[in-house]
């Protein structure tokens, strides 16, 4: 049985199909952009949160692994939670996000720091304006350790 569509006809449906899922798959591409873009700002808060959440814990080893790679390329875990000044005395308490700017792939963050600081049996609580810097390396965010200079990353 012999197929009645014409040859030129066959190569016409093969043309109208490929453009039709062209703008099928065009759009779609479209869309999960967009996508991709509104969930950077949920991908670095949540990042930040986490990041935060284990120094909040003390958990430096953890955090550590927060830091950008360059930064944890010159300073080892050790020198790395050295470098951190808390103790039972002071203490990270919260943080909240206030707003953040990603610009590529860097991002400034600002937030408000609740610390704790006991003198004498007292207890203060105040809470410090922080702005910090990320960066995205091979897909993830990255804290900026702000007291390290030699960074090419840093903006």
């Amino acid at each position: 049985m012999k197929s009645r569509i014409k040859p030129y006809d066959k190569k016409n449906i093969l043309y109208l199909t490929v453009i039709f899922f062209l703008i099928i798959f065009s759009g779609c591409a479209t869309k999960e952009a967009a996508v991709r873009n509104v969930n950077e700002d949920e991908v670095l808060r949540e990042r930040v949160m986490i990041y935060w959440g284990h120094k909040i814990r003390q958990e430096l080893d953890k955090s550590y692994e927060y830091e950008d790679p360059y930064y944890r390329k010159k300073v080892n875990m050790v020198n790395y939670i050295k470098s951190i000044n808390v103790g039972p005395r002071y203490q990270w308490a919260g943080v909240v996000i206030e707003g953040l700017k990603i610009n590529g792939d860097s991002a400034i963050v600002d937030m408000r720091v609740k610390t704790r600081l006991t003198v004498n049996n007292s207890v203060i609580e105040p809470e410090v304006a922080v702005k910090e810097k990320w960066l995205k390396a091979d897909g993830l965010w990255y804290h900026i350790q702000g007291k390290f200079k030699d960074n090419p990353n840093k903006n």
